[in-house]
């Protein structure tokens, strides 16, 4: 199983299509808030493609009926919880996101709000920040993520969004 995850595309509607086009083997699609318009365009324009879109409301995502916490379950025993973050940077993030996780028996924690790509463990938890599609504040490029889920295991993986790759201007605003 392949899931695509990305947060934070705020109004690039075109990064989204581009991604979600050209991950199409993608079994599921994740997005961690602060782009439910963008996803409601995209669902709108394929609705044929809307069962494998899921997503959480972020903190940008004004007068929204979606849901802050998502969990699915995952082949071979793992459940992933998708939540943006931005209810859980008070303290210890990484710890508010485990604990968020072992009271909901998720496994892997999929989060947003902060812009950055992130991929670790922590108490038998593995939290994943996809970045930003559109506006990153890590000093690294747009990026999103992959996870496949395999038998033997899970491997997650970044992506870069390249301008040139998803048919966008060099330069200017994502």
């Amino acid at each position: 199983m392949q899931i695509l995850v990305l947060s934070d595309t705020h109004g690039a509607y075109h990064v989204l299509r581009r991604l979600l086009r050209s991950h199409m083997d993608a079994d599921l699609v994740i997005h961690c808030g602060d782009g439910e318009n963008d996803v409601a365009q995209y669902r709108r324009e394929f609705p044929e493609d809307a069962a494998r879109l899921l997503s959480v409301r972020g903190n940008c995502d004004f007068d929204s009926s979606v849901p802050l916490i998502l969990t699915h379950p995952l082949p071979y025993g793992h459940k992933l919880l998708a939540v943006h973050g931005h209810r859980y940077v008070m303290g210890n993030f990484s710890d508010n996101l485990a604990a968020l996780a072992k009271e909901n028996d998720a496994d892997i924690v999929l989060f947003g709000h902060l812009h950055a790509r992130a991929d670790r463990t922590v108490y038998g938890v593995h939290l994943f920040s996809p970045g930003s599609a559109a506006r990153p504040r890590d000093g690294l490029p747009p990026s999103f993520g992959l996870i496949d889920v395999f038998e033997s295991g899970v491997l997650f993986s970044h992506g870069e969004v390249r301008p040139s790759a998803y048919g966008m201007p060099q330069g200017g605003i994502w």
